[in-house]
């Protein structure tokens, strides 16, 4: 199987894997475990493990056969489903991957021991909240550790895990001085990651693919610059920009329907693009860029489909039989909206359409749903209706009753990130960034479900790891693993620079429409 028919975003409805090869065809070097199992690459179809926090490491269900990467039915859809309570977490975790010189590693536990519960109480109904909550105690405590309690034959052992910390603000993971720590060491970890031409390592399809975790990078490292875009990653956001310059319109490296089914995945490096040379350009004013900007945001319009939705890539319909999809119309109106935030001329046009599409594919609750196909209709979700929402908001929409409604249906559904499809981070980012941008009870219905999220997600290097839910346990297939741990750092890290309240620096005024409501008042 050639994996270079298949897109980076291709992998947010299919999952296909290969071992021993690359998305890109390369081979893979082998023998690493960290951090998605036989090889430290990032492969299609590494292995979808919970996340150990600082603890430095991952593990599966003990009551489950040990994880194996497994070759993915072809052109197979990813439908939803599976049981909401393995969100949770497995009562009994069996380490699977250790992060070397880790605590656990150096606690003495290995792969293939199993966690039973932490602080001499039993995980029960999950263990990940548990988990979660030992976490942000242990590494606030003045002896920073926890205990772990393992299961070692017919009785439990009790092992104490030493922590770095000793503050406790960790106690409050979003807020402060642990908001920024989590934030630096994630943007550090980010530069060390970006190559000499401005990109990072392809994953899943190549250049569209390097030039979407660019832009979310460089989104990142802005909101931690100051108002005029001064700080310490000036130069890994100038790299950034000139990657995006270069590559953002490169042909697409998938057939297109000529030569078989059209998997063209091209819209998603434009609209994460205009994303993030809008905030650029409010933060540095620059020709260039705003030129660059222009020509983004009238090649956006001239991809709508006549319906007003927008698809994967131009070309027709997909091999799944399916045209639109609302993600990426959602991060379309985003996109336009940071380019009408820089100065560009947007076609009243294709918003009224585009506005028409969304409203038309809900249930009329202000819930943006997948398209308006039978099947699709209907049921909205927090990250289509998050990014409609910022996004039309920055278009000077917000009087048009259906901004009203998708405004109060973010306010209402900001914490229900596991109520999306097919990548859950792509919901952590979107609610993330709304609910900065939506307010105080928004952001807290965030924090109720996010805050244990970021815990368990950090990496003793710095990095943010995908993890398993109910949809990706239920298919077999994690989209977020497969994308990779750039996708996944780069995500978080422009959800806990957004604020502009709370952020290393000046946050991302332009995406959660700071900067506008400044004007108007």
């Amino acid at each position: 199987m050639d994996l270079r028919r298949y897109g980076f975003w291709v992998a947010l409805t299919l999952s296909v894997t290969t071992l021993g090869t690359t998305a890109c065809g390369q081979e893979e070097p082998r023998g690493l475990a960290w951090p998605f199992g036989p090889s430290s690459a990032t492969i299609t179809g590494g292995l979808d493990l919970f996340n150990l926090g600082i603890l430095g490491g991952k593990a599966n269900n003990a009551d489950d056969p040990p994880p194996q990467l497994k070759q993915r039915a072809e052109g197979r859809r990813i439908t939803g489903g599976g049981d909401p309570k393995t969100t949770l977490g497995p009562e009994r975790l069996r380490v699977a991957l250790i992060y070397p010189g880790g605590p656990l590693e150096k606690a003495g536990i290995k792969p293939g021991d199993v966690i039973v519960g932490v602080n001499k109480a039993n995980f029960a109904k999950g263990s990940m909240e548990p988990l979660a909550a030992a976490l942000r105690k242990g590494e606030a405590a003045e002896k920073p550790g926890l205990t772990l309690v393992l299961e070692r034959g017919k009785k439990n052992e009790s092992i104490r895990v030493e922590l770095p910390g000793g503050k406790r603000d960790a106690l409050l993971p979003f807020k402060g001085a642990a908001r920024h720590a989590t934030s630096r060491a994630a943007l550090d970890w980010l530069v060390a990651r970006q190559t000499e031409d401005g990109g990072f390592p392809a994953t899943l399809c190549g250049t569209t693919g390097v030039v979407v975790q660019v832009s979310l990078a460089g989104l990142a490292w802005l909101g931690a610059q100051d108002a005029q875009g001064e700080g310490p990653y000036l130069a890994a956001i100038e790299k950034a920009r000139d990657f995006v310059f270069r590559h953002v319109d490169a042909p697409d490296e998938l057939p297109g329907p000529s030569s078989g089914p059209n998997w063209n995945q091209t819209n998603w490096a434009f609209v994460h693009a205009a994303i993030f040379l809008g905030e650029l350009h409010l933060r540095r004013p620059a020709p260039l860029v705003q030129r660059e900007l222009q020509r983004i945001a009238t090649e956006i319009g001239r991809r709508q489909e006549a319906s007003g939705g927008w698809a994967h890539g131009p070309g027709g319909k997909n091999a799944l039989g399916y045209l639109e999809l609302n993600i990426v119309s959602s991060l379309a109106l985003s996109g336009l909206g940071m380019a009408a935030l820089a100065g560009c001329t947007i076609d009243e046009k294709v918003l009224d359409k585009a506005m028409g599409y969304l409203e038309a594919s809900g249930g009329g609750d202000g819930g943006v749903a997948y398209s308006t196909s039978p099947g699709q209709q209907g049921q909205g979700n927090i990250g289509r209706t998050a990014g409609s929402w910022l996004g039309a908001e920055n278009l000077g929409l917000g009087k048009q009753g259906f901004t009203a409604k998708m405004r109060s249906y973010v306010g209402r559904h900001s914490g229900e990130i596991f109520e999306g499809h097919a990548s859950l981070m792509q919901h952590i980012l979107l609610a993330g960034v709304a609910a900065s941008a939506h307010g105080p009870e928004s952001w807290k219905r965030y924090l109720e479900t996010a805050e244990a999220e970021l815990v368990l997600a950090r990496a003793p290097d710095g990095s943010l790891q995908p993890r398993p839910w109910h949809e990706s346990i239920s298919m077999q297939s994690n989209s977020d693993v497969d994308l990779g741990q750039v996708w996944t750092t780069a995500a978080w890290a422009v959800v806990l620079v957004a604020d502009p309240k709370d952020s290393l620096g000046a946050g991302l005024p332009g995406w959660t429409g700071a900067s506008r409501k400044a004007k108007r008042n």
